[in-house]
């Protein structure tokens, strides 16, 4: 064994995920399942299982080269390609050396067959660059599995992923793979649903956080919020409007002067009617239905109450905010556009897919040590009720009971049992579970829900249990006011925004016509008209694609994003085409070409549409600034 190779490749294991393998492997003693033979030469190493003397390899130097000349030949261009079972680690030394391949993944079972690779084969700076990533099996789960296919030079290719057997060895190992590959097809479809699938559902946000900058600007901001609201209490509930919540009102009535309670916008109605007043009120949504939420009027109720809404909401939702006087701040999603402006103060959440991610995110990041969730089914009732009595749009949901029956079972709170659930629930359920993960050396996270679905990574308490144990004192309520920045702060961040977009406007008419260069290009190659060499119009292409990617054009990301995603997941089976000769490279420059057609002629429509609404939407904005004579 060699102790310098081994220290090497373990003080390489610098990412947090590596934290308890780097552990494990620093612990090991001594080889007790399997042990090695070495030849003459030194790629001529085989493993073998003790129990029943299986070697891993009949010829090891033999079986690497046909392997090699596998990989080298169908594979030579995948950015990534995913393995299971580490062998000798000598096979994937050598493919290494091909730098199109931008992320190596092995899973394994067995730490000792990692040890054992650790001593023999130098990964020191593939492992440290992130190239070369390795798992074991025991610590990999849905979030490691999310995290994985959303690095770069694999989130692209998720169309190609294939786990491949290491070599008929591994063969014993079959239900492990299953399992694996089961984790990983969540977290492909988790990672493709990330990126959208709706431009126009992306350019109306974009369009409507343009045009409630000015309410944005001129009320608190986010940043205020954290620096004067952290620690003001230890628990925090989360009120969603699932079907068990209505069980557990009185119980919060009870409790509700000892615990800040977050509440989805949909409960906020449902409280009320209870008076149970929440100390947050959260909006995710940018459609005009989910205003409605808001469209009623409560008096004296609302006082002392926040209204958090994500900056991209429907201008009805101020509307109805403003009509009854009720104190709100506008906070900036984690998106492309926003990000672009700069305007940090007002930002960022994730927000997650639901008001309750982003309500769960709100209470962590002002320091809650507890979160308890009430009304968090993720499922249906038994009575076939998809929300609370009372939830304001139940009708939308009629027959989703029936349509949904047995196809999205999920296990139920307190495991004993499985309940209906939804694909979109599921997909909520995925999302609490990631974040709770990743937070749980933070904060506990309690789920008093008392029915629905388990959300795996919460402590499953009773309502009653968790009142009486942890909201003992009152909180000093209201809470603190918060206030606006200064007016002449206000109207500078104003004008700088108004100045970046009208930038972006004129760079995306500059876009706008090197695009339709490049679809003239296009058309002289697809009409044989052909006027330009095919490398060119590959070149040309090339450089739009470079614009997209950088930093100056990230304001087009948004409304694209959705459409480039998934249009050059379509294009990575061209892309990993494996080029022998001039005729190959000819081929396959037609094809790309042929099938960046459509492609070029969508992201010219959504740039000219985006500057579009770009000029309709700043109008709020710049009408203020020139009242001002700002500008």
């Amino acid at each position: 064994m060699n102790t310098k190779i081994f220290e090497k490749n373990i003080n390489s294991l610098i990412s947090s995920e590596y934290k308890n393998l780097k552990e494990k492997l620093l612990n090991y003693k001594e080889l007790r399942y399997f042990t090695f033979n070495i030849g003459k030469d030194n790629l001529d190493i085989n493993i073998i299982r003790r129990k029943d003397l299986k070697k891993m390899f009949n010829d090891p130097i033999k079986e690497l080269n046909e392997k090699l000349e596998l990989f080298q030949d169908k594979y030579i261009r995948y950015p990534s390609l995913f393995f299971y079972g580490i062998g000798n680690g000598i096979f994937y030394k050598a493919i290494l050396a091909n730098k199109v391949h931008k992320r190596i993944v092995v899973f394994e079972e067995e730490i000792e067959l990692i040890y054992i690779v650790f001593n023999f084969v130098d990964f020191s700076v593939e492992l440290s660059q992130g190239r070369f990533i390795i798992i074991l099996n025991e610590e990999y789960n849905n979030v490691r599995a999310n995290n994985l296919f959303s690095i770069s030079g694999i989130s692209l290719f998720l169309k190609l992923y294939n786990l491949h057997l290491f070599n008929d060895f591994y063969k014993n190992y079959e239900e492990k793979i299953k399992s694996i590959n089961y984790i990983n097809s969540k977290a492909i479809k988790n990672v493709a649903l990330k990126q959208g699938n709706d431009p126009a559902d992306a350019m109306q946000g974009m369009e409507q956080f343009v045009y409630n900058l000015p309410k944005m600007i001129t009320h608190p901001s986010y940043t205020t919020l954290k620096e004067k609201r952290s620690k003001k209490g230890k628990t925090a509930i989360i009120v969603g409007t699932g079907p068990s919540l209505t069980k557990q009102l009185p119980l919060l009535k009870q409790y509700q002067d000892k615990v800040v309670i977050f509440c989805a916008d949909s409960a906020y109605p449902i409280l009320a009617r209870e008076n149970i007043k929440p100390d947050y009120v959260c909006m995710l949504e940018r459609d005009e239905i989910v205003a409605e939420c808001f469209n009623n009027d409560f008096g004296e109720f609302d006082k002392d109450i926040l209204f958090i809404v994500a900056s991209l909401v429907h201008k009805k939702t101020i509307e109805y905010l403003e009509k009854n006087k009720r104190s709100y701040i506008l906070v900036s999603r984690a998106l492309n556009f926003a990000l672009s402006l700069g305007l940090n103060d007002f930002g960022y959440i994730n927000g997650g897919f639901s008001v309750s991610h982003m309500a769960y995110e709100l209470a962590l990041n002002l320091k809650y040590e507890n979160i308890i969730l009430i009304g968090q089914d993720l499922a249906y009732g038994k009575d076939g009720n998809s929300h609370s009595k009372g939830f304001l749009h139940a009708s939308y949901h009629d027959g989703h009971y029936e349509r949904d029956f047995n196809k999205y079972t999920t296990l139920a709170y307190g495991g004993k049992d499985l309940v209906q659930s939804s694909f979109v629930w599921l997909l909520f359920k995925d999302y609490f579970e990631n974040i709770i993960y990743s937070f749980k050396n933070q904060v506990n996270v309690y789920n008093a829900t008392e029915g629905g679905a388990r959300i795996n990574g919460s402590i499953e308490k009773s309502f009653k249990e968790l009142c009486e144990t942890l909201l003992i004192k009152n909180i000093k309520k209201p809470l603190v006011k918060i206030k606006a920045f200064k007016k002449e702060k206000q109207y500078e961040i104003m004008l700088q925004a108004y100045k970046k977009i009208k930038k972006y406007i004129r760079l995306n008419e500059n876009f706008i016509k090197k695009c339709k260069k490049v679809q003239k290009q296009i058309i002289s190659i697809t009409r044989y008209r052909q006027k330009y060499t095919l490398e060119e119009v590959c070149n040309a292409l090339d450089d739009i694609k470079e614009m997209l990617e950088s930093k100056k054009y990230l304001f087009l990301k948004e409304p694209m994003g959705p459409n480039l995603y998934h249009q050059e997941m379509q294009f990575n089976n061209i892309f990993v085409q494996n080029i022998k000769n001039d005729s190959d490279k000819q081929n396959k420059l037609i094809i790309w070409i042929y099938a960046h057609e459509a492609w070029i002629e969508d992201i010219t429509n959504t740039a000219i549409i985006q500057n579009a609404r770009l000029k309709t939407s700043i109008m709020p904005l710049q009408d203020l600034l020139e009242k001002k004579n700002l500008i």
